[in-house]
């Protein structure tokens, strides 16, 4: 029964690629190369729907065959040319996880990425796929440092890298906006310890020390433009920094004046 719904299939699929095809192929005729062959001719074409369904046909009718870990990368690659990001993580993993040895892996393993980058969401939104491309970026770049591909890795991990920042960043400076200093102080502390690799962390440095000052913490508001100031003296925050830091330094040696006086 299986192999009469599996033969069903197969004829199925046949008349459908021949008809959108307007050639007669006979698939039962071809090794498996030339099946390959032949989806991958339909995949260069960019007819990645009709592709797709190829390569599955393949991947069913060759499972052991030397030709399989490309079949199965260009299956996955066409769901994710098809934007069907969740379906190609599902076969870029089965490549990852039953053919570890296959020269595809590393490329199966940024598409992986590629995959949940594309799902990520803006900023403002949950941002678990861009945790999860960052993870995939990550392990790329541990598991293939030396790849070719490692130049668009790097770029796609600061690019993510600087999505986190800028929601954490974000939430910071609404709450300032808002009054809420202590609250926005700890957003902006967490760009400061995790995200120095990233455009925000002067930025946050600077309104974190702007929060210590309406809290009346200006030893605090001190040391933030100070480490703004030493750490990141190009910034285009700097110069304020510095202005910043003066009227500090200014009230601090008035509030130590007058607890002298009493």
């Amino acid at each position: 029964m299986i192999r009469n719904i599996f033969g069903l299939f197969f004829i199925g699929l046949f008349v459908f690629l021949a008809g959108c095809n307007r050639d007669v192929v006979n698939l039962r005729e071809m090794t498996p190369e030339e099946q390959f062959n032949y989806a991958k001719r339909i995949y260069d074409r960019e007819d990645y729907y009709k592709a797709k369904m190829q390569f599955t046909v393949v991947a069913l009718n060759n499972a052991g065959s030397k030709n399989i870990d490309k079949t199965q990368y260009y299956l996955a690659d066409s769901h994710f040319h098809l934007k069907e990001y969740i379906q190609a993580i599902a076969e870029f993993e089965k490549l990852i996880r039953s053919m570890p040895q296959s020269e595809y892996v590393d490329d199966a393993r940024y598409k992986v990425g590629m995959c949940y980058f594309k799902l990520s969401p803006g900023y403002a939104l949950d941002q678990e796929y861009t945790l999860k491309a960052l993870s995939q970026f990550q392990m790329f770049l541990d598991e293939f440092p030396d790849s070719e591909l490692r130049p668009e890795v790097d770029t796609r991990y600061k690019e993510c890298r600087e999505k986190l920042a800028k929601k954490e960043y974000k939430s910071g400076e609404l709450y300032q906006k808002m009054g809420q200093y202590p609250a926005a102080i700890i957003y902006y502390e967490h760009v400061v310890r995790e995200f120095t690799d990233t455009s925000f962390i002067d930025d946050a440095l600077y309104h974190k020390g702007e929060c210590h000052i309406k809290m009346h913490q200006l030893e605090e508001a001190e040391t933030a433009f100070s480490n703004l100031i030493r750490k990141y003296s190009d910034s285009s925050f700097a110069q304020k920094a510095d202005s910043k830091r003066n009227q500090v330094r200014k009230l601090i040696a008035e509030q130590l004046e007058k607890s002298a006086e009493g």
